[in-house]
C-alpha cells in the first residue's frame, strides 16, 4: 500500500507515528511532507510566548533544542543510533524516503507531482491546511487524518487546550476520511483518553498522538484487509474551536494550567 505523508513538523510525536506505518510491513510511504503555512504550530511562537510567558515558552523551547540535537547525532552516525527520529526530515533520511517542504498542498504543481506517485491513501497527521476536492480524490482510497479528539466533540484548532481550558475528565482521537470542511468527515477509529489531574498540554498531546497512531495504524491495516468500518460524524452535536487567543493562555495559565 503506497502512502504519502501531510503533516507539520513535529520533533515529538508525528516521527514516532510514521515509523510504527513503516513497520506494519506492508506499507510504502512514497514521500514525507511538510507543510509550511501562517497557521502550523512552528509559526505559533509569539502567540506562545505572550500566552504563557517566556519561562515555559523557554522550557519547550530548550526540549525542542534536546531533541535536534539528538536527531543531528543521529545523522551523524548514519541513522544508526538506537534512538527514535525526532523530526520529519530525519524519520525521511532514516528510511530512505522523499521528503519536502511545500506551503500549499492545493497547488496544481503539487498535485500534478502527487498524481504520478499513484498513492493509495494520503495521511494527514493534523495537516494545518484544508484540502480541497482535487487533492482529496488523488488517492485511490481516499485521504485520512487524525485529529487528536473524540469527535464530534472539539473539532478545530488546538484541542489538547481546549479540553484543559474546559476542566474534560477525558479526551479521545479519531482517525477519519477528509473532505472540504475541517474534521468533518465519517469516522473510521475512535479511542477515548483520559485526562490526568496534573496534565500539561505538552503532556496530554504527546498521549493523545501515541494512542493515536496507534488507531491510525489499525484502519490503514483494516482498509488494507477490507474489514474497515466507517460511522457518521454528527458534528451538529459537536464542538468546533478556532485558535486560542493570547488572553484565553493567560486565563489558562491563571487558573493553573501548564504548556510544559
Amino acid at each position: 500500500m503506497k502512502i504519502i505523508i501531510l503533516t507539520q513538523e513535529d520533533s515529538f510525536s508525528v516521527p514516532r507515528n510514521i515509523e510504527k506505518l513503516i513497520k506494519l510491513g506492508f506499507v510504502e510511504i512514497v514521500e514525507v511532507i511538510d507543510i509550511r503555512t501562517k497557521s502550523s504550530l512552528v509559526n505559533k511562537k509569539d502567540l506562545f510566548i505572550k500566552g504563557f510567558g517566556w519561562g515555559q515558552t523557554i522550557k519547550m523551547g530548550m526540549t525542542v533544542i534536546g531533541h535536534k540535537i539528538i536527531n543531528t547525532a543521529d545523522s551523524i552516525f548514519g541513522y544508526k543510533l538506537k534512538v527514535q527520529p525526532r523530526s520529519l526530515k530525519g524519520v525521511a533520511r532514516k528510511y530512505n524516503i522523499p521528503f519536502n517542504i511545500i506551503s500549499n498542498p492545493n497547488d496544481e504543481a503539487f498535485l500534478s507531482r502527487i498524481k504520478a506517485l499513484s498513492p493509495d491513501i494520503i495521511v494527514s497527521y493534523s495537516a494545518p491546511v484544508v484540502f480541497k476536492d482535487k487533492l482529496l480524490t488523488l488517492p485511490q482510497k481516499g485521504c485520512i487524518n487524525l485529529h487528536c479528539s473524540y469527535l464530534p466533540h472539539y473539532a478545530g484548532v488546538m484541542p489538547s487546550f481546549w479540553t484543559l481550558y474546559k476542566n474534560e475528565k477525558s479526551t479521545g482521537v479519531t482517525v477519519h476520511y477528509m473532505d472540504t470542511k475541517i474534521d468533518n468527515g465519517k469516522i473510521l477509529g475512535q479511542e477515548k483518553v483520559m485526562i490526568s489531574p496534573d496534565e500539561t498540554m505538552k503532556t496530554l498531546i504527546e498521549k493523545t498522538k501515541e494512542v493515536g497512531g496507534n488507531v491510525m495504524c489499525k484502519v490503514i491495516e483494516n482498509i488494507n484487509n477490507g474489514t474497515i468500518e466507517v460511522k457518521d460524524n454528527p458534528v451538529h452535536e459537536g464542538s468546533y474551536f478556532t485558535w486560542p487567543t493570547v488572553d484565553d493562555f493567560k486565563d489558562f495559565k491563571k487558573k493553573g494550567g501548564r504548556l510544559i
